[in-house]
């Protein structure tokens, strides 16, 4: 019977151990993922394949723990999912599956803060804003799923994750389609630097004609000034010649008239 017991009691701290030296679950208070993710199926199927879903991507960081990756991912996917809940009617399925799943991405969260802590140092993670479509999406969150079911409540973050946002790789991302209700902007950085060039050259372009015109009408100006002085000289010079020939007839016409008087 003591035996029994001492076997019993071995197990019992065996149980109590074992946690702690191999690792326990994340969460403390229980595991929040319900089996409302069972439903994801049926929502990827409710949804049209070239549907686009925004998300900021995050992808994981070898030899950073999953804890470090889900403290971003979490989070992003909880703001996503809230956008894309409120693209449907409150009494639909959609509706309903999303919301479950956001509470399952909340608990997640609430596990997550229970570690919190001072950080003196950082770990970041690459974040691309991505437009996927719903199985592309819907992968992204079994992956945080899987991530959090694995973790470690033993192994926590050794420093602060923190997000360093970079553009998409892919030319295709970085272009999105015109008639997309879904693409958002902002990602394609060759587009930008080309439309702050040519703006650069037409305000180039502008500033140039503007003050070649400037001057000419100047230059047109000072001319017709020049002209117009020429004329006035020119008038005034015959006006002043006019009257000295007028002077000249008058002294010869009273020269003529004395000469005549004195005959």
């Amino acid at each position: 019977m003591k035996k029994a017991n001492t076997l019993i009691n071995s197990v019992i701290y065996l149980q109590l151990f074992l946690p702690t030296i191999f690792g326990g679950p994340i969460c403390k208070t229980g595991n929040p993922v319900t089996d409302d993710i069972k439903r994801i199926d049926e929502l990827v199927g409710n949804l049209p394949n070239d549907y686009k879903i925004q998300i900021k991507y995050i992808s994981k960081v070898p030899n950073v723990t999953d804890t470090c990756w889900l403290h971003l991912t979490a989070p992003e996917m909880s703001v996503s999912l809230d956008t894309l809940s409120e693209k449907f009617a409150q009494n639909s399925s959609n509706y309903l599956i999303i919301e479950n799943l956001r509470q399952v991405l909340d608990g997640i969260l609430k596990c997550l803060s229970e570690d919190e802590k001072d950080y003196l140092e950082e770990s970041e993670f690459d974040c691309e804003k991505s437009d996927l479509e719903p199985k592309q999406y819907f992968n992204y969150f079994n992956e945080i799923i899987s991530a959090f079911q694995s973790a470690e409540g033993n192994n926590p973050c050794d420093s602060e994750a923190v997000c360093k946002v970079i553009e998409p790789p892919d030319a295709e991302q970085k272009t999105p389609k015109a008639n997309d209700p879904n693409r958002f902007k902002g990602l394609c950085l060759e587009c930008d630097i080309s439309v702050n060039y040519l703006a650069m050259i037409g305000i180039t372009i502008v500033c140039t004609v503007a003050i070649t015109v400037f001057l000419t009408c100047l230059v047109i100006g000072v001319q017709k000034r020049s002209r117009r002085n020429r004329r006035n000289e020119s008038y005034q010079t015959d006006i002043e010649l006019e009257q000295k020939r007028e002077e000249k007839e008058q002294d010869v016409l009273f020269t003529h008239e004395n000469q005549d008087s004195f005959t």
